[in-house]
């Protein structure tokens, strides 16, 4: 994710009447995942941390999120997924 922190991706498919965002949110801290359909109140949020300690939902370095974005990026775009 090198130079954008936030990045946002959308997903249309008038077919199955499927709308679907995802975005992912790396601070210097935590990797914020977001998602659910567009237009949703309250949509699904899932909060990594960075913690040299590790841990459950935790990454160990600030370079293994990185790795860990760009790795769900390309999984996310290969379903068809478009970033906005």
């Amino acid at each position: 994710m090198k130079g954008k922190k936030m990045r946002h991706f959308e997903y249309k498919d008038l077919g199955t009447n499927a709308h679907k965002f995802w975005e992912i949110n790396l601070e210097a801290k935590k990797l914020v995942v977001t998602y659910g359909r567009i237009g949703i109140k309250n949509p699904a949020s899932k909060v990594f941390m960075i913690n040299k300690n590790g841990g459950k939902d935790t990454f160990v370095s600030k370079e293994a999120a990185e790795k860990y974005c760009e790795k769900k990026i390309r999984e996310k775009t290969s379903k068809g997924y478009k970033e906005h």
